[in-house]
């Protein structure tokens, strides 16, 4: 894992080329996926002997490399992947190719498991890691910026409840990127506490924290009396939800404001979007 840097102002680190994951396992069939011909600019990942596409919202699987490893293990053709590692990737309304590119990870470990849809079925296979494998796709996620939709996460808060982005529309959310071993994001901390008693019942503030150790994410959260959801993100900067939202070529603290409807309103630092979370929150006439 990556190790968090402490710089004057932000913490500074190289988006990583790889692909990341996140979600809980959902282990409903998905419908069938689409036999057309993908667009010639879709998405396109390869690992294991296996290339995979974007149908109908779904990660399909288009090919199967002869004697590789996916189709010693059984994998064919339009099986549909549910999960990596136990994490989903159908739990999107709809599905982006940026969502996949960053919900897909390559993981340092010896196997890896993933759950197929086939059918009505579900299969569940373990594929050997190569060390020289790397997950490769042609395009990387989309830069973010206002008036563009918020892609879509979930994650976990402290109670272990799920919490679903898209279920918080219906009011403005400050999505507040920070770590324990950051001294910005404590600096940040009264102000962040002075917004959200300031807009209480107008605002939802959904921390994600980019700590490795749980432990010290719940510490700093109870210490600090951080408001809002608090999430764990669970990877540092390769986290999912980081990587979705390229933190690690911002930096942080760093914040993303999204207005009722899910829509990006601004990016940037806390003080600088005062005036919008003020617009934003405001009553309704």
């Amino acid at each position: 894992m990556l190790t968090s840097l402490i710089v004057k102002r932000r913490h500074r680190f190289p988006w990583p080329a790889l692909l990341a994951a996140a979600l809980s396992p959902v282990f409903a069939a998905p419908p069938p996926p689409s036999t057309k011909a993908p667009h010639p600019s879709a998405p396109v990942v390869r690992a294991a002997g296996m290339t995979l596409e974007i149908r109908s919202d779904r990660v399909v699987v288009t090919e199967v490399a002869k004697g590789s490893p996916a189709e010693r293990a059984g994998v064919r053709p339009l099986d549909v992947l549910l999960s990596v590692n136990g994490r989903s990737l159908v739990d999107l309304d709809p599905i982006s190719p940026q969502q996949v590119l960053a919900l897909l990870q390559y993981e340092q470990t010896l196997r890896t498991r993933i759950l197929l849809g086939r059918g009505s079925g579900t299969l569940s296979i373990d594929l050997p890691q190569d060390p020289a494998q790397v997950w490769t796709a042609p395009i990387a996620p989309a830069e973010l910026h206002p008036g563009m939709e918020a892609p879509l996460f979930s994650g976990l808060d402290l109670n272990g409840k799920e919490v679903f982005l898209k279920d918080l529309r219906g009011r403005p959310v400050l999505i507040d990127f920070w770590s324990s071993t950051c001294a910005p994001c404590l600096k940040a901390v009264i102000p962040i506490r002075r917004i959200a008693d300031q807009h209480d019942g107008a605002l939802r503030i959904v921390g994600v924290s980019l700590d490795e150790d749980r432990k010290a994410f719940e510490a700093f959260v109870y210490n600090h009396h951080l408001p809002g959801i608090q999430i764990f993100d669970g990877g540092g900067w390769r986290g999912p939800i980081a990587r979705l939202y390229g933190v690690a070529q911002e930096g942080i603290p760093h914040y993303v404001l999204l207005d009722a409807s899910g829509r990006i309103a601004a990016i940037g630092d806390l003080k600088d979007l005062e005036d919008d979370i003020a617009r934003l929150a405001a009553p309704q006439r």
